[in-house]
This record gives C-alpha cells, structure tokens and sequence, in this order.
C-alpha cells in the first residue's frame, strides 16, 4: 500500500522470528539436550522419523520420502499467497514446512482448487480444513480460527461490548459476507463501503470510521503489516480450521496429529502466527462481542461465505515475494522461514474478494 513505512521495531521484527524460528526448530528436531551437540539434518530426520509411532513408510505417502501438501491457492493472505513465479508463502506452505520437517520428511507443495477430499488422492494432507470441510478426511489438528471481527485503532488486543458499537461507523467491503452477517445481527451501526479490505483499513487510520468488520486473519494481517491496528471481537462465533488427511491413512493421521502436537508445544506453530498476524490472540467463543445477537437464518450462508476456498471470497496475486519451493518441488534440507512481504512496496486496490487484501501483480 502507498505511503505505508515500518517502523524501526518493525523492520526488525522479520529478522528476529526467523532467528528464533531457526532455533526452535533445530532444537526440537534434533531433540537434543544438549544445544552444543552437532547433529546433521539427516541424523536429525533419520531419528524423528524412527520415533513415529506408527512408523511411516512408502505405502503411507504418495511420495516416499516426502510429504505431498495441498495448498488451497486461491485461500489468499494470510493463509496461502502466491508469487508471479508460482512459489507460495503464508501460514499454510509455513506450517506445512514445519509438519513435514517434524515428521522428518522433505515438504512438496501442490496447489489444489477448493474439493480438498477429492484431492486427497493426489496428496498426503490438505492445510486449512473444517470439520464442515473434511468429507472422507481427519481434521488431524486444528491451527488457524475463522470468524468475521472488527478492528479499530488501539496496540492491545480486546473484546468490545454490543453497546461500545451501537451507533459507531464502520468500514466494510459492500456485499461482503461480512455485511450480510452484521445486517443479520442486532447490532445497529453506520455503514460505509469500501472497494477492498486494504481501503477500508485506511479509511480506519484517517478517521473516516470507527472501525472495520472483516474476516479476522486478512484483518490481523494487515493490522500487524500497518500498525496502530488492534483486533476487538468477533461479531460470530470462531471455528477451527487444521489440517486434513485421509480417513484410510490411519498411520499418516497419527503422525500428523502427533507432529502437530509437537510444533504447538514446541513454539514453532506460535512463532509462525505471530509473523503473520502478530498478536492476535486464539480465537473461541469468549472472543466473541459481548451482548451481540445474530438471527440464524442468515448466520449459516454469511459463515460459510467468509471460509477460505468458499467460490468469491479470495483472490489474490502477488509480486516482491521471497522465494519459495516451487509447486510440487522438494523443501530444502533445512526449513528456512520466508521473509515477511515488505510492506513498503505496497498494494492496490483491486478486483479481490472479501477478506484478501489486495496485492498487484507484477
């Protein structure tokens, strides 16, 4: 976005995660006691991969030696974006690093559209999936929350009250599932549209509304990117999303859940949601604005609306990326945690669905 600059904080902030996240891992991979110790990335792999219980083998992945991970592409940031040269970056290719190097295998990225079951014959795991989602599939461990919130000026995160919001004004994508749920609630609020997410967070920053009601991780994306930003509630109640794997693998779903386990307790999976959305906080019913009401009839459609990979809701491209493996490559020895998009360069305004702010292509 134009005119936007990092403070000093800020701009170290990358380097920081990426060092402890270097250090979380290696640790945890190796599962050494003593930090000292020199073990090689095979070793590391080698013992891990002995340690699971059951044992993976060939039979168990499409690709012996690596796990295959499906992508929805089209999910948008924070969860998957996409380079103009195909290589991705976001929560999902970042926590499916993690997973595979915990299960001490190489990550194989594969972009897939929406029907995560049926592309369970061509991959191992699909990252970001619903319980609603899973047709035929595990959710092994959930990782993200989805729901719809505001957002207004502020540095600490916060759950607002039905009455604070009564009367106030508020920025949101016009016909935006967001819209719909905030017309089915009781809360009574001034609205003004905006052409995309990234616009209405501006016209947060220059006063022109009080907040902003969106899809909460595109909107705590943009908050930690733009700063002066805080998270304040959710108008409905957060579901989970995780990652799905086919109910026939019985051995891959354990080891999945067991890697998942690991990397939350370990302080990677943390790590890795504090560089993309920095401190919001994990999403439950309690996250939800004090006193709001929502009518059923419409709670339904405006929720499924607002899922990542549900037709319209994100799009996105996006160009000054750091590179990454390619779709359907091998992750190198060594998992490095990209670098976070350079807020400098900016976006634009857009053709994007709710909920992905807007990155031009090159």
């Amino acid at each position: 976005m134009e005119g936007r600059s990092l403070e000093l904080g800020d701009k170290r902030r990358p380097l920081v995660l990426a060092m402890a996240l270097g250090l979380i891992l290696a640790f945890a991979l190796a599962g050494c006691s003593n930090p000292f110790e020199q073990t090689s990335v095979a070793e590391a792999r080698a013992a891990r991969v002995a340690a699971m219980s059951p044992a993976l083998t060939g039979d168990d992945l499409v690709r012996e030696g690596a796990l295959t991970i499906g992508l929805v592409a089209d999910d948008g940031a924070p969860y998957v974006i996409q380079g103009a040269d195909g290589t991705y970056t976001g929560i999902d290719p970042d926590v499916g690093a993690a997973l595979a190097q915990s299960l001490g295998l190489q990550a194989d990225f594969v972009p897939i559209v929406n029907d995560a079951a049926s592309a369970l014959v061509q991959v191992d795991v699909v990252m970001g999936v619903s319980a609603e989602q899973a047709m035929g599939q595990v959710v092994a461990s959930d990782y993200v929350e989805q729901a719809t919130g505001f957002f207004t000026l502020g540095d600490e995160p916060t759950v607002a009250s039905a009455d604070e919001l009564m009367g106030k004004t508020v920025g949101l994508q016009e016909g935006s599932a967001s819209q719909q749920l905030l017309n089915a609630s009781n809360l009574t609020m001034e609205q003004k549209g905006y052409e995309n997410l990234d616009a209405a967070m501006e016209g947060l920053k220059s006063g022109e509304v009080d907040y902003v009601l969106c899809p909460v991780y595109p909107g705590a994306y943009l908050a930690h990117e733009m700063g002066g930003i805080a998270f304040c509630g959710t108008l409905d109640i957060p579901t989970t999303q995780g990652v799905g794997v086919s109910s026939g693998s019985q051995a891959l779903a354990q080891a999945v859940q067991q890697s998942m386990d690991d990397i939350r307790d370990n302080g990677v999976l943390g790590v890795i949601l504090a560089k993309w959305v920095g401190d919001l906080p994990h999403l439950t019913a309690e996250s939800q604005v004090t006193g709001v009401v929502l009518a059923d009839s419409s709670l339904a459609a405006a929720e499924q609306a607002t899922q990542p990979g549900s037709a319209g809701t994100n799009a996105v491209g996006a160009d000054q990326l750091p590179e990454e493996t390619q779709p359907g490559e091998e992750q190198p020895d060594e998992y490095t945690e990209p670098t976070e998009p350079d807020a400098d360069d900016g976006a634009e305004a857009g053709d994007q669905g709710e909920g992905a702010p807007a990155i031009s292509p090159a």
